[in-house]
């Protein structure tokens, strides 16, 4: 009986998520990014170096309907987060969406004033307090 449910709220929590993502795709609160003047980084990296008024754009892998995403663990000094209102993530390679298939989750942030300073981003859950991840990378502006 228990597995019963289990599946049921599994299948439930994949209907809100996939919901709630195809509600949001492509509308945003947020200014649209401009992407000229634009650093794109894949995945965790040591240091990171950009002018300032310049977009840094990050993808880190995520998986969308484990209810897991990338969030930055204390405010910045130097950068803003552009589009914190809404998940983005790169489309799934595959025409059918498959379930539980890593995507890259993509974060914006404007380059606001020069300095030197550590951002840490985590994979969790917001209701959770554990953290399935952890990316720092050291940020000059310049």
């Amino acid at each position: 009986m228990s597995s019963y449910i289990l599946e049921r709220l599994g299948i439930i929590s994949f209907l809100f998520i996939t919901i709630t993502c195809n509600v949001n795709s492509g509308h945003s609160n947020s200014k649209k990014i401009p992407m000229s003047d634009t650093l794109k980084i894949e995945g965790c990296q040591e240091k990171i170096k950009v002018e300032v008024g310049s977009i840094v754009e990050i993808k880190l892998e995520a998986i969308p309907a484990t209810g897991y995403q990338w969030l930055l663990k204390d405010s910045s000094q130097l950068l803003q987060l552009l589009d914190a209102e809404s998940l983005n993530f790169t489309k799934p390679e595959t025409e059918q969406p498959i379930v539980g298939l890593p995507v890259l989750q993509i974060l914006h942030f404007k380059a606001m004033k020069k300095g030197e300073e550590v951002i840490r981003l985590e994979y969790k859950r917001t209701w959770e307090k554990e953290i399935g991840n952890s990316c720092e990378m050291k940020i000059e502006v310049n």
